[in-house]
């Protein structure tokens, strides 16, 4: 049952992929569109190598039980990155599109919290609460944004 999983995505990926070149090619030329993925391929080069330098520090930091050296928010964080690079080295307009918008700080640390969330290791500065278990403290004003 895995492996015809895995082969109906790998499949679905491969049409995904054929269908977004001709696409870009449609819209942009066919030379443009070799350009653009010759490019996107470099750009995963170009720090693909510093990444995972940092990832492969985190795991060894976490074989010798050294917690300070590299906190899991930072190792997540470098692995994502380092899979945006893996993605835009992938020949391919769709994986580009996954590994660019992987390297956006902001889509890195939403996808974070939903792991995070989905894992159970929420941040731990956050106490989430049931409703009936806080309330309003009425001696205390509420706070505004500042007018601007």
């Amino acid at each position: 049952m895995k492996s015809k999983l895995v082969g109906a995505v790998l499949a679905t990926w491969i049409v995904l992929e054929i269908l977004c070149f001709a696409l870009v090619v449609r819209a942009v030329g066919l030379l443009a569109a070799i350009a653009l993925a010759v490019g996107a391929s470099l750009l995963g080069l170009s720090d693909v190598r510093r990444l995972l330098d940092f990832v492969r520090a985190g795991l060894a930091a976490k074989a010798k039980g050294e917690s300070s050296a590299l906190h899991d928010g930072a190792f997540l964080d470098a692995a994502m990155q380092a899979l945006a690079s893996i993605l835009l080295i992938l020949p391919g307009f769709a994986s580009d599109f996954v590994g660019l918008a992987l390297k956006s700080p902001s889509v890195r640390q939403s996808l974070a919290r939903r792991l995070r969330a989905r894992s159970g290791n929420a941040d731990p500065r956050l106490i989430d609460l049931d409703p009936r278990e806080w309330r309003r403290d009425a001696r205390r004003p509420r706070r505004t944004a500042p007018k601007q």
